[in-house]
């Protein structure tokens, strides 16, 4: 239409012009150049605006502010044009990714996909993993295979072609987690044990400089308990061992001494945490002792612990339910549990 418009004023306008002189005649000629211009400027935005919103229409029209995937469900994107590709993937960590042909042939580990082709890519990290797949020249599917952080994850797929692109949003649910399977303790190799080791609990230097003598009260045992440590060999997954169980971490059976030799009785602690107390009933928190300093007498008072301390290297073996995927979590655990204490007096000159 606007084509035509233009043909028609030059057409009706230049070749009119016998009647002027020729000095008019090419001002004239100038003046319909400067409109024809300025009317090309002016209409020329309205053309590429409309085939650009023609051309995105076709590309994808239905699409939602956020994908939600869940586990091992399929989240289809239907696009409205063939001609189109997935140019990149966004997300803020690290993760690889491989690109294989719908016959399970390993391509290349980057994007873009080119010339329209399908393809079915493989993205992964250490705590999530999911894969797009590209069948068809019409559809996408996203699929998430484990999620294990405790939130979503949320990442960008950035479709289009050399005209245009579009970014879709999408968002991985949590996953299941995973399951304690057996507990494993290596009494053959490496095991220390001894009894023989105090550690200070209270004390002072008294002086009395009355006359009489006076009494001093003591508790043994009033912060005694018995202390459990995990000395993991990865830190790094213990100490992101809530994406792998989750918050409601399991518990866990532990060795006790019998007789001087370990036991697995129904002693349980929690295990997740590297550093863990509590009380046993094996020795009594309101115990009392008392010690008499003299008159004019200096007495260095100071209780001690005995403590029942062991060294086992562990094994801590667990699944995954949903995806059939097996860890071990390996380290060295050592309990310290206080079973006497002792006084040793020493007078001071």
């Amino acid at each position: 239409m606007y084509s035509n418009l233009i043909s028609l004023l030059l057409h009706n306008n230049i070749y009119n012009t016998h009647s002027l002189n020729d000095y008019s005649a090419l001002q004239y000629k100038l003046i319909l150049m400067k409109t024809y211009i300025t009317l090309l400027l002016v209409v020329m935005p309205f053309l590429t605006g409309c085939n650009s919103e023609i051309f995105i229409d076709r590309l994808i029209t239905e699409i939602p502010d956020t994908c939600i995937v869940e586990d091992n469900k399929s989240y289809r994107v239907n696009f409205d044009s063939e001609d189109w590709d997935i140019l990149n993937i966004y997300n803020m960590e690290y993760f690889s990714l491989k690109i294989y042909d719908l016959d399970g042939n390993f391509k290349k580990d980057y994007l873009p996909l080119e010339n329209n082709e399908t393809a079915i890519i493989h993205c992964e990290s250490t705590y999530y993993k999911f894969r797009i797949e590209k069948r068809d020249r019409r559809s996408m599917d996203i699929i998430c295979e484990k999620n294990l952080n405790n939130s979503f994850e949320d990442f960008k797929i950035e479709v289009g072609n050399k005209y245009i692109r579009k970014t879709i949003d999408v968002s991985l649910k949590p996953t299941r987690k995973f399951v304690l399977d057996k507990v494993e303790y290596d009494f053959s190799k490496d095991f220390y044990y001894s009894e023989d080791i105090i550690e200070q609990v209270d004390g002072m230097n008294v002086y009395n400089s009355g006359n009489e003598t006076i009494t001093l009260s003591f508790y043994p045992f009033k912060d005694s308990k018995r202390r459990i440590e995990f000395h993991p060999d990865d830190n790094a997954k213990f100490n992101n061992i809530d994406k792998y169980l989750g918050y409601d971490l399991p518990q866990i059976t532990i060795p006790d001494i019998v007789n001087g030799k370990p036991v697995l009785n129904n002693t349980k602690v929690t295990f997740g945490l590297k550093e863990q107390s509590f009380r046993t009933g094996r020795v009594d928190k309101d115990l009392i002792i008392y010690i008499n300093v003299k008159p004019k007498e200096k007495k260095n008072c100071m209780i001690y612990n005995c403590i029942e301390e062991y060294h086992v290297n562990y094994k801590v073996h667990v699944s995954n339910p949903d995806t059939g995927e097996k860890l071990i979590f390996t380290g060295r655990m050592s309990s310290a549990d206080p079973f006497d204490y002792i006084y040793i007096p020493q007078n001071q000159k």
